[in-house]
């Protein structure tokens, strides 16, 4: 077996991926209302942001670090089960790109809407300054937030947990119960997710998306648990 099958560092990346996105998720939900927050005016989201700005920002840093953190597991996973054929580099970019496009989302909240809610407050209510401000914050929360982070983000993401799901069955690098797990979770929340971003992120199909999301990080954390102290077999043909 090589080194490189025995290493837990996946394994431990996936763990550190959930336990970011959970802890990231359970700050921004008490101190922001998130995620039905990101269907809020500026008006109204902006205010908010500035009272708790601070838990605020190391939420959405976690989040961010989580995305980061599952670009060198899409990398380490198809390199320890032997995906060197075009399926399994096909999936890595998938999970790369989705990573990717999750970060350019996250990155607006603790770089760009700090100025944004200084310059909307030391503006006059009413003022076309104040207006101007807020029209850009819209403007980037729908294209940074809806259309990168959420919608490609989502779906490339979401492309790769089924592949890569499918490919761990195949591959046994996992017990095939806890593959097949993964694989249905994520069949679940791909269309669940991005469904649910052309509506409110507080009603019934993104609350059903986001508890499916959830419960797919709780088996991220669970399969990288396994797979940190796991001796794996090594493959008996690479998955092409």
């Amino acid at each position: 077996m090589s080194e490189a099958r025995r290493s837990p560092a996946t394994g431990l990346l996936m763990v550190l991926a959930a336990v970011s996105a959970g802890v990231g998720s359970t700050i921004l939900g008490g101190a922001f209302d998130w995620p039905a927050s990101l269907d809020l005016p500026a008006a109204e989201a902006l205010p908010a942001f500035a009272e708790h700005e601070t838990a605020i920002r190391i939420g959405f840093y976690l989040n961010l670090l989580s995305s980061l953190a599952l670009v060198p597991v899409a990398y380490g996973l198809a390199a320890r089960a032997g995906w060197t054929g075009a399926p399994g580099r096909t999936l890595t970019a998938f999970g790369v790109g989705g990573a990717f496009m999750q970060v350019l989302g996250w990155v607006r909240w603790p770089l760009v809407v700090p100025g944004l809610a200084d310059r909307y407050l030391a503006a006059e209510p009413g003022s076309p300054e104040r207006a101007a401000v807020g029209a850009g914050y819209d403007l980037i929360n729908a294209y940074a937030g809806g259309a990168v982070g959420e919608h490609l983000g989502w779906v490339l993401q979401g492309i790769w947990a089924v592949g890569t799901g499918i490919l761990l069955v195949r591959s046994r690098l996992l017990p095939v119960w806890l593959s097949a797990l993964g694989a249905g979770l994520a069949v679940l929340w791909l269309p669940l997710t991005a469904a649910s971003g052309f509506g409110s992120h507080a009603g019934v199909l993104g609350t059903v998306a986001g508890g499916v999301y959830t419960l797919w990080f709780l088996w991220l954390a669970a399969a990288g648990g396994v797979l940190a102290v796991r001796r794996s077999p090594a493959p008996a043909t690479e998955v092409r």
